[in-house]
């Protein structure tokens, strides 16, 4: 087992917690002992993951950054930022002792994905907004009825709210946030690591005596 205090506030401290097969993440009152709780089966707070659960493990070095991501996208995604100390015992532990995995760099393509999803998200919604609002404006009959009834609705309400320009302002201002997004991470891209879980196999920690 292997114990991290990845935060602490005047009251509280944050852990990470790594057996063979499982992570823990607690939160925990300062004044107790962390070994005394994992020995009497009295932490609190705590959440358990299986490692086989794991699809990647990301090691974000430039924030300091780790975010865990699952097989099943039900589960919600851990995000630890912590300190650089932390972060690269964290880091050094994962990468020598986390089996079943394949190790890679944080791909510039794997960082602008984000942003180009939202990118052409957004572009697509100011579009369809702003023809729509066009075809109100023209006095055109716009069937909202039919599969998906209720989001032909919303999009009519938003386009006849906004209007024609009103559409073009709003979208593209949302769509410039994810291209600035996109620029920036392509003229200041991020250091780190990406654990990527192997199929077929065991995904666990080797604690080497």
């Amino acid at each position: 087992m292997k114990i991290w205090i990845t935060n602490e506030t005047e009251k509280t401290k944050n852990y990470l917690i790594a057996t063979e097969n499982s992570i823990w993440i607690t939160e925990e009152t300062k004044d107790v002992n962390i070994n005394d709780l994992i020995e009497n089966n009295e932490l609190s707070n705590m959440s358990i993951y299986k490692t086989n659960d794991i699809k990647e493990v990301l090691f974000n070095e430039s924030d300091s950054q780790i975010t865990i991501e699952f097989k099943d996208s039900k589960i919600k995604d851990i995000e630890i930022n912590t300190n650089c100390e932390v972060f690269t015992d964290v880091n050094n532990f994962f990468v020598s002792n986390l089996k079943g995995v394949e190790i890679k760099n944080y791909s510039l393509l794997k960082q602008i994905k984000p942003s180009l999803f939202g990118t052409a998200l957004f572009g697509g919604i100011t579009w369809v907004l702003y023809t729509t609002a066009l075809s109100i404006q023209n006095g055109q009959h716009l069937d909202t009825s039919g599969r998906r009834s209720l989001i032909k609705k919303i999009i009519v309400g938003i386009a006849d709210f906004l209007g024609p320009t009103g559409s073009l302002i709003v979208g593209g201002l949302l769509t410039l946030l994810f291209v600035y997004t996109f620029i920036n991470t392509i003229r200041k891209p991020k250091e780190g690591k990406v654990l990527k879980t192997l199929k077929k196999q065991e995904i666990k920690f080797s604690f080497q005596q």
